[in-house]
């Protein structure tokens, strides 16, 4: 089947958007910066909206667009990820005018917490759309868990770096973040090898460079050692360690999304016809 790269890169961007603003709820509860927090949330915004477009882009007209605008309440799949996009975008911007016009300490700590279970939910639900009967290699529930993990990681070492860049790195979360670093590398990584298992090994390694270079090597060696060298190697400065892990948690995001694509029947190469009809309950 073709590669749909909108749409993977739509779910990572996006769910990484997700992602970020759960730190940023994380570090409202737990402790942390301000203005890592800020930078932070308009990040998310970006991410946001480029997620948004690229979700756009594989819908082929822009009839097809106001199609999934007008069937947002069909709880199709692409309904739910649109649902949970505009969500998440009003509640980080919501949060980035109280914290910067109200100053209200209450209500930025609810809307960080809603819009961070929010975004963590979006890069969970950019993967179980997929998750349907007519595709026997999507349908397992560890493809979303593996879209969950990877967003996870990717905004983990995306706050770890805006906290460095900043200066806050060692206060955020407490002193904690290498250890929520670890935690997140380590979902991603499993919840990686648990959707490889679902698919095949045999089958998934017969895509030797996407799974062996960007799954494997990137995506469970990179991000791990990155979280570990952050967690245990505390005289290594974190900016470097964190672009890498960042860099190569991105590749084994996309890897995972390419090798789901690469391992599909070939009855669905239609994909983008089928939308309007399928996803959208049309």
């Amino acid at each position: 089947m073709d590669i749909q790269w909108p749409l993977v890169l739509f779910s990572l961007i996006a769910g990484t958007g997700g992602s970020l603003f759960a730190f940023v709820a994380l570090s409202e509860l737990v402790g942390g910066k301000d203005k890592t927090r800020f930078a932070a949330t308009v990040t998310v915004l970006v991410l946001i909206v480029v997620g948004g477009c690229l979700s756009m882009l594989h819908l082929a007209s822009p009839q097809n667009a106001f199609a999934a605008l007008t069937n947002i309440f069909s709880f199709s799949g692409i309904s739910i990820e649109l649902m949970l996009l505009g969500l998440t975008f009003v509640a980080a911007a919501a949060y980035a005018i109280v914290v910067k016009r109200v100053r209200n300490a209450a209500a930025a700590k609810v809307l960080a917490l809603v819009g961070g279970i929010l975004g963590l939910a979006l890069g969970y639900f950019c993967g179980h759309g997929y998750v349907i009967e007519a595709q026997p290699t999507w349908m397992h529930e560890s493809l979303p868990l593996a879209y969950f993990g990877t967003s996870l990681a990717c905004g983990a070492f995306a706050y770890d770096i805006i906290a460095s860049r900043l200066g806050d790195g060692k206060e955020e979360l407490r002193g904690r973040m290498p250890v929520a670093l670890m935690v997140c590398t380590t979902v991603s990584a499993v919840a990686v090898v648990a959707y490889a298992g679902a698919l095949g090994f045999d089958a998934a390694m017969a895509h030797g460079a996407v799974f062996w270079g960007g799954v494997v090597l990137c995506g469970i060696v990179g991000t791990l050692g990155a979280g570990l060298v952050r967690l245990v190697g505390r005289a290594v400065p974190a900016l470097p360690v964190d672009a890498i892990g960042l860099i190569c948690a991105f590749v084994g995001g996309v890897s995972i999304r390419v090798l789901m694509w690469v391992c599909a029947t070939g009855y669905l190469d239609l994909f983008a016809h089928t939308v309007p009809s399928v996803m959208l309950n049309l």
